[in-house]
């Protein structure tokens, strides 16, 4: 995806004009948004951005502590402090306090813009990938110390169990610490392959135009025997099938494939019953996967994208807490957002949206106007 996605915060029109027409005079593929203020700057849905342009005199804020907000909620951006007056001591601070680079309006020029972008830019998304690595290396270990205590011991008593029981001669009690013998096994497994699709994601892979319906069919093929085992109905009624997605497809099909796992996972009494949608919306591609399970109390809904994070009432079923934060994970990489909706004893449904490709992006707005 070689689109910059950037925003422009200034409260001068001819300023935020300029620099607009700056980039767009550059060659390079730019997405750019603006913002007049601080209280515009919160209205911007955007959930990824690659560069922020922030002038330093904005009303009633300063520049600083406004950086401090957007380097919150854009982690990945590359942020230049842009201000009328050559300051070097604010050069220094805003340096400190995460800004990518600094520059004086009566310096601004194509060449500087497009050399700030390719460094700036280039140099965020390697520090938030050695950012990520260390909260996966965080996550590893919180994971081995806390998923792995109870199965260990388990499996430490139950070959004790085994020893004693062939001993004695009693080969029932043998059969039934056996079979307890490979559930803890399979635990551990479970928790090693969560671990590592939560990690993987680190590698690069191609981005591909793909249809949307083949990133389903290679989810429900993955999971055929869960789904043919917990009896599951698939409706695929509103799955446009001309829809093609520019994305990391076996990433994708990750995703896919791990909601509808919950979904399963998740159902009440009987059956379960799962809806799949994909369209062309004005953003770009939206996926949806619908159950008619136990559902999520609303002040839940954003918190299970959190790693461990699981919601009340999912004590006893299998599970890391990491699928929908490897979900979002995913998703974010792409440019991309996810969202739940839920209501207690009447289902979920877990949505994400793609922006559209270079493999497909002509061919759906046409369709969405």
């Amino acid at each position: 995806m070689g689109d910059y996605a950037i925003l422009i915060v200034d409260d001068d029109d001819g300023d935020r004009k300029m620099i607009t027409r700056l980039l767009s005079r550059t060659g390079l593929g730019l997405v750019i948004e603006e913002a007049r203020s601080t209280e515009e700057l919160s209205s911007i849905e955007t959930e990824h951005l690659d560069a922020v342009f922030l002038d330093y005199l904005l009303p009633g804020a300063s520049g600083l502590n406004v950086l401090s907000k957007v380097r919150s909620r854009w982690p990945q951006a590359a942020v230049f402090m842009i201000t009328g007056q050559g300051d070097e001591d604010l050069a220094k601070s805003a340096i400190q306090l995460g800004a990518a680079d600094y520059i004086s309006k009566a310096s601004i020029n194509g060449a500087a813009l497009e050399r700030m972008l390719k460094t700036g830019v280039g140099a965020a998304r390697m520090q938030w990938k050695l950012d990520e690595q260390r909260r996966d290396l965080a996550t590893f270990s919180e994971v081995l110390v806390h998923d792995f205590k109870a199965p260990i011991r388990a499996v430490n008593y139950l070959v004790e169990q085994i020893a004693e029981d062939i001993e004695a001669g009693q080969m029932e009690d043998v059969q039934e610490s056996l079979r307890l013998l490979q559930k803890s096994s399979r635990h551990m497994l479970e928790t090693i392959k969560s671990l590592s699709d939560h990690i993987r994601f680190d590698r690069e892979e191609v981005f591909t135009d793909i249809a949307g319906s083949d990133l389903i069919d290679q989810a429900l093929n993955a999971l055929s025997q869960d789904l043919a085992e917990a009896g599951a109905v698939i409706d695929l009624d509103q799955v446009d099938a001309t829809s093609r997605i520019y994305c990391r497809a076996p990433q994708i099909a990750q995703v896919l494939q791990n909601l509808i796992a919950n979904a399963t996972k998740f159902s009440r009494d009987g059956p379960p019953e799962i809806s799949l949608r994909l369209e062309s919306g004005p953003n770009g591609h939206l996926f949806e996967v619908s159950d008619r399970g136990i559902g999520i109390a609303k002040d839940q809904t954003e918190r299970i994208f959190e790693p461990f994070k699981r919601a009340p009432g999912t004590t006893g079923i299998a599970g890391t807490g990491l699928g929908l934060a490897t979900c979002k994970k995913v998703v974010l990489r792409h440019g991309g957002r996810i969202w739940c909706r839920s209501e207690p004893g009447k289902g979920t449904q877990i949505a994400f949206e793609l922006p559209y490709g270079p493999g497909c992006a002509a061919e759906d707005r046409s369709r969405v106007g």
